[in-house]
């Protein structure tokens, strides 16, 4: 791989790549609470952000086996292996809430538009932040613990 190769894609390329979908998802389930009260212009924001951010999240997902090595490498922690398998847990079931938002965002918007499926998209938002969240601290704590 060429110099300008290894700067333009990073090895291992989960970290890189993890944190946009991150921000995504969060604001995109902020933006499904709002719609709540303004629901046109919020559900449609929120359905760009999510459709975006989710494929980010699967990408990340499946990037995120190749950090582990140098992970190791990089912070010999005995918190590292502790941890790994509650992320890895908490990253699949994120990828699967914000999927799962998304299909039911579309499906508000494209065919059924009753306030029960927009609280339900509002509190699956809540639950995908917060498993967000939660995997974000197991990723810290797997990193950082020990330093």
């Amino acid at each position: 791989m060429s110099i300008l190769g290894a700067y333009i894609i990073p090895d291992p390329l989960h970290p890189a790549i993890v944190h946009l979908p991150i921000a995504l998802w969060l604001v995109s389930s902020l933006f499904l609470l709002l719609a709540l009260w303004r629901p046109d212009f919020f559900m449609k924001a929120a359905s760009w952000l999510l459709v975006i951010g989710t494929i980010g999240g699967i990408i990340s997902y499946y990037t995120g086996p190749n950090a582990i090595g140098v992970a190791a490498q990089i912070f010999p922690s005995s918190s590292l292996n502790e941890h790994l398998n509650t992320h890895r847990v908490l990253a699949q079931w994120s990828t699967i809430t914000y999927i799962v938002t998304t299909i039911g965002v579309f499906s508000y918007l494209f065919w059924k538009k009753n306030k029960y499926l927009k609280i339900s998209l509002a509190v699956l938002g809540v639950i995908g932040g917060l498993l967000v969240f939660f995997t974000g601290h197991y990723a810290g704590r797997m990193l950082y613990e020990d330093l």
